[in-house]
């Protein structure tokens, strides 16, 4: 649908700049824009890459496993399907472990791995209320260093992109609290 969307904006965009005679700057536009994406793409592709490879080298040397040992009891309560599942308790910590980091498209892989792992063994349609909670959480997660945000900022020419860490703690804090309490109320009323 959103393809559609996106097509209609174009083409609508194209029959007015013939319309009004502007052609020229209809097409100066694409093209400006194509390049100014190339090249922000191109800005983020290190951020992202080294915040990914940083985050491998820490799965490889046991980090994810000695965190998991260290949050398992919660990550077990929330999520109690991963008490059979290990491989769904490593998937949940990794991802929310890159989210913590800011690393949301470094957290995407193990994401969507954690929902597979939370419901391979589920045989109704609808998802279970652990992938529910692990979307919320994922969707609302504590954020200690926006790398994606500060990475951003520095590829505009902000003059200290880092400025934005206290205000991102508190809303991603407040957030995270707002999200669960809906979902346990909602949960709640579910259940009646």
């Amino acid at each position: 649908m959103l393809n559609y969307i996106w097509v209609a904006l174009l083409i609508v965009g194209l029959v007015v700049g013939i319309a009004n005679g502007k052609i020229d700057a209809v097409g100066k536009t694409l093209l400006d824009a194509s390049n100014d994406a190339v090249t922000f793409c191109i800005g983020l592709l290190g951020v992202v890459s080294l915040w990914c490879g940083l985050m491998r080298i820490f799965q490889d040397a046991g980090g994810i496993n000695f965190i998991s040992k260290l949050i398992s009891p919660v990550i077990r309560k929330l999520f109690p399907e991963t008490r059979y599942n290990k491989e769904a308790e490593k998937h949940i910590v990794t991802n929310l472990t890159a989210n913590f980091l800011g690393l949301g498209n470094g957290a995407t892989p193990s994401g969507i791995a954690a929902v597979h792992e939370l419901e391979r063994t589920n045989p109704n349609t609808t998802a279970r209320k652990s992938t529910c909670l692990f979307l919320v959480v994922n969707s609302a997660c504590l954020q200690l260093v926006p790398t994606t945000i500060i990475a951003l900022r520095n590829s505009f020419g902000a003059k200290n992109p880092a400025d934005v860490l206290v205000p991102i703690w508190i809303t991603s804090v407040l957030t995270l609290i707002t999200a669960l309490l809906v979902f346990f109320i909602l949960d709640g009323r579910r259940k009646r």
